[in-house]
């Protein structure tokens, strides 16, 4: 049933999206060819009123390019928090919450495909600024990847960090979602200005993560353990490379912990004291 609702989520939050992306490549790639093309071809060739029209028509698309690029990323954060809060706070939640469904399967469809939406928004970005460089910003790519593959050559358990990388990075994304999700929850429990109390609710959570992330700081540092990762990385290639899986062993525990207590609070308060609008 849990797929069935991230197909339904996803059918949902793609239709308008999908349309930003390919506009946003269209953008990119109009304002590329008035730089690397018309720019080229046509300007400081003596004709000045070619090079005004130049000059406007790099104006026009750059300006596009931008507006385009604005709509993505406010259309991108408004389909994480409306999708949510419509859904399962809103009127939609009234028809939500009688499916045959448990609460995390709701908040777990919702979770995954706005992830899904951001790691897509952040790709089709990265494509776009890439287009803007014209050719060299493509041929960049492949000369990356080379410069990453004669890496791995010479030691290819550091693709363990590449993967611990990217496993990272998703896990933060989803984090960053739930901790969104958690805030939603709390304030929907007052029955006036609950989007104040949201906010003061994300606000309360990055407090309590910050003072928490303190504490182990200071526990770590009484405990010896700062200086034993000292140690370690002072002790030679193999036990830096230890070290990085220690400390990715950290982050990956520290994110974890987050994300599973964002997903409870969540979970919790749409079981106990859901109020819908």
């Amino acid at each position: 049933m849990t797929g069935k609702l991230i197909k339904y989520e996803m059918r949902s939050s793609i239709k308008l999206m999908a349309v930003i992306w390919a506009a946003l490549i269209a953008a990119s790639l109009l304002f590329s060819l008035s730089i690397h093309v018309l720019g080229d071809m046509f300007f400081d060739d003596g004709e000045q009123k070619l090079n005004v029209l130049v000059g406007i028509v790099e104006l026009v698309t750059g300006l596009m390019y931008a507006a385009v690029f604005a709509v993505l990323v406010v259309t991108t954060l408004v389909i994480v928090v409306m999708r949510f809060y419509r859904g399962l706070l809103g009127d939609e939640g009234y028809l939500m919450h009688t499916l045959p469904v448990k609460p995390w399967q709701l908040i777990t469809s919702k979770g995954v495909v706005a992830a899904g939406v951001v790691l897509v928004s952040m790709i089709v970005a990265f494509l776009s600024i890439l287009a803007l460089a014209g050719a060299n910003g493509f041929k960049a790519v492949p000369e990356m990847f080379r410069a990453v593959g004669a890496f791995l050559d010479k030691d290819p358990w550091y693709i363990l960090f590449f993967v611990e990388g990217v496993i990272l990075i998703l896990l933060s994304l989803l984090k960053s979602i739930y901790q969104i999700y958690a805030s939603l929850a709390i304030g929907q429990l007052a029955n006036k200005h609950r989007v104040l109390l949201a906010l003061g609710a994300y606000i309360g959570l990055n407090l309590v993560i910050t003072i928490l992330s303190a504490i182990v700081m200071v526990a770590a540092e009484n405990l010896g353990i700062s200086q034993w990762l000292n140690t370690v990385i002072s002790g030679g290639a193999d036990n830096v490379f230890r070290a990085g899986q220690i400390g990715a062993g950290i982050l990956f525990l520290l994110t974890a912990v987050q994300l599973v207590g964002f997903h409870v609070i969540t979970e919790r308060i749409l079981s106990l004291k859901l109020n819908l609008q």
